[in-house]
């Protein structure tokens, strides 16, 4: 069966491509389109998928607001048949085929996907059951996303960086917050005030960060508490934009007695079309790396030799990744020095926020050694503590650590030479200009301008 599964109308278009239990693609469409969020019909990332493979039997689709909308916008570009699938449960499914589970524990969280915020329940059979549901506006990530707001930063796109300020701060604010706007216990949370309105920008607040973060991680743990005891389940399955949250994911590892947790590197709606597509029929999802394939790097010795004196290197190699983060296929490389960092803060245009700390990219092998890790990450999506031999610092001891193997070729290779000369962590940010979405193809790379 050839299946083609869709997000789009809201925010971050995108496109999979499923054909006889074998996932043959999946691509963002603001990567071919070059314009940021691209929540328009991803008519480029479709083309590329049936230009590459070929056309479907099967459209999957999500959201039940716009689907009158997508069955006229899908039958201009292929005869596939249109279904409606629900938005949680392809959230849920994208999860799920990142492992070999026949069963497990489920949990979707997001700002809101149709009628609801968040989703717990079970997958058996085949099948998935929803045990309890939470209606927006009764929503945790309403509750961040405005959070995320008066902080200063742009919901839906600023997250992330309340995250990391907030492992600047002290969480002075969490007895208020839990008090006066927003409850939670025995696995139900209740917000206290109407957000939907919106509120003006803020003003970053260490604090007020440090608060948020801690009050949102302890709304899941005691959600994910709460179905552990009702599912008897060992296994969760973990999706919806929330689960990007990398400090929230480790402390499921660390404080819920599940013994393994999978989360797919596209959380988001985004990630959501290969669910969709998934729940037609499940396929296993072995890596990130679905995108386009193109190829611009100079070989792993002589990219590996600039590093270490200190230059910044563009890795574009191999297929994109799919989801937010550039996993070494779409990156920029360096070593953990204070001027290299301070060029890359220029690239990045980052003058004016230097305080937001890049991720390390160590080999899997040598992890331990420099970090304690809770959980395997190759996908950049669990913080770990950084040990005090590690070279590589940050300001509370902690990371979002990408570990790589063999399947991240290139940059293992790159590593593996690196380490040799005193550098086995290198630090890897996305491939792309501030603004702009990460690159695609080898002439995107002339958006960037490299100051080496």
């Amino acid at each position: 069966m050839k299946i083609l599964g869709v997000s789009c109308y809201h925010h971050d278009s995108a496109a999979a491509s499923i054909k006889d239990g074998y996932i043959l693609g999946a691509a963002h469409e603001e990567r071919f389109s070059r314009k940021k969020y691209d929540n328009r019909f991803p008519t480029k990332t479709i083309e590329w998928l049936r230009n590459t493979y070929e056309d479907w039997e099967i459209a999957a689709f999500y959201e039940e607001t716009t689907y009158k909308q997508f069955k006229s916008d899908i039958k201009k570009i292929t005869k596939a048949k249109p279904v409606l699938v629900d938005h949680h449960s392809a959230h849920a499914m994208s999860s799920i085929i990142m492992t070999d589970w026949n069963d497990c524990a489920v949990m979707v969280i997001d700002t809101v996907g149709g009628k609801f915020s968040t989703s717990l329940g079970v997958y058996e059979n085949g099948k998935i059951t929803w045990i309890k549901r939470f209606r927006y506006p009764n929503s945790l990530g309403l509750f961040y996303s405005t959070a995320t707001r008066l902080l200063g930063f742009e919901p839906l796109r600023g997250e992330s960086q309340v995250m990391a300020a907030a492992g600047y701060g002290t969480p002075k604010w969490s007895t208020f917050i839990k008090d006066k706007i927003i409850s939670s216990k025995d696995g139900s949370y209740t917000l206290l005030h109407d957000f939907t309105r919106g509120a003006g920008f803020g003003v970053l607040d260490w604090d007020i960060a440090a608060s948020v973060q801690s009050v949102f991680t302890d709304v899941v743990i005691n959600l994910a508490n709460w179905l552990y005891k009702e599912t008897g389940k060992t296994t969760l399955a973990y999706s919806g934009g929330c689960a990007l949250n990398c400090v929230t994911n480790s402390a499921l590892m660390k404080l819920t007695n599940f013994n393994d947790i999978s989360i797919q590197p596209a959380s988001g709606d985004a990630g959501a079309s290969l669910g969709a597509a998934a729940l037609i029929e499940r396929p296993l999802w072995e890596n990130a790396f679905l995108g386009y394939e193109d190829y611009d790097s100079m070989p792993p010795d002589e990219a590996a030799d600039k590093i270490i004196k200190g230059d910044i290197i563009p890795i574009l190699h191999g297929r994109a990744e799919f989801g937010p983060r550039a996993l070494g296929n779409r990156s920029l490389l360096c070593a953990p020095i204070d001027s290299t960092i301070d060029r890359l803060n220029k690239i990045k245009g980052r003058e004016n926020d230097s305080w937001r700390p890049y991720a390390p990219i160590i080999q899997d092998n040598e992890a331990d050694d420099f970090f304690n890790i809770y959980k395997s990450c190759p996908n950049m999506l669990f913080v770990a503590d950084i040990k005090e031999k590690s070279n590589f610092k940050t300001y509370d001891n902690t990371a979002r650590l990408q570990c790589v193997n063999g399947s991240h070729a290139y940059v293992y290779k790159v590593l593996e030479i690196t380490r040799q000369y005193g550098f086995p962590i290198l630090i890897n940010t996305s491939l792309n200009a501030k603004g702009m979405p990460i690159v695609n193809k080898k002439e995107d790379i002339n958006e960037i301008q490299l100051f080496n």
